[in-house]
């Protein structure tokens, strides 16, 4: 015998949702810009060559020039061992964000505009000359760019290296503050 289905009346009501609450202001907020915009500045990235580097940070800088948080002041510098080009290494940084951004892939009018804000030093971590080379290259960027002395430096290296390069760094004069 077959069953009869019948329909939901008209007066079955769907469970309500929830109701949420209006977002709420931020005080802490009152008076600034929405946007935070970056003062310029040069990112030297030590071991700039690595996994690391391809797979995390040159995504994360194209998205964050994506979103307009980076002033085009911006400079990306790599510091590694590899003996490479300025151009050899936006190959790499190029590479590894059109195979790791979740903005892929890149698109071209934007990488022309940042990749002439990327450049390559070669370098030993073990070598004070390195470093002196480095403070010049940096010197000229910051009359070049306008970044005024305004450095952030990341190590994408082991922790083991981390004394010997910021001790090359003090001695070469880039790791004072203010």
């Amino acid at each position: 015998m077959a069953r009869s289905v019948e329909a939901p009346s008209a007066s079955v009501v769907p469970p309500r949702e929830a109701a949420t609450p209006p977002p709420q202001a931020n005080p802490l907020r009152e008076g600034l810009r929405h946007e935070r915009m970056a003062e310029p500045c040069v990112m030297i990235i030590c071991g700039a060559t690595g996994d690391l580097t391809e797979r995390k940070l040159a995504p994360a800088l194209y998205n964050a020039f994506l979103g307009g948080f980076l002033p085009s002041e911006f400079t990306g510098v790599g510091f590694a061992r590899r003996d490479w080009s300025d151009e050899e290494f936006r190959e790499h940084l190029l590479g590894g964000i059109n195979k790791y951004s979740r903005n892929k892939p890149v698109k071209p009018a934007i990488w022309e505009s940042i990749a002439s804000s990327i450049e390559y030093q070669r370098g030993d971590f073990k070598d004070p000359a390195a470093y002196d080379e480095l403070a010049k290259r940096l010197e000229r960027i910051d009359r070049d760019r306008g970044t005024a002395g305004n450095r952030l430096f990341y190590l994408a290296v082991p922790p083991s290296l981390y004394p010997e390069i910021v001790s090359h760094l003090d001695r070469a004069g880039l790791a004072a503050s203010g």
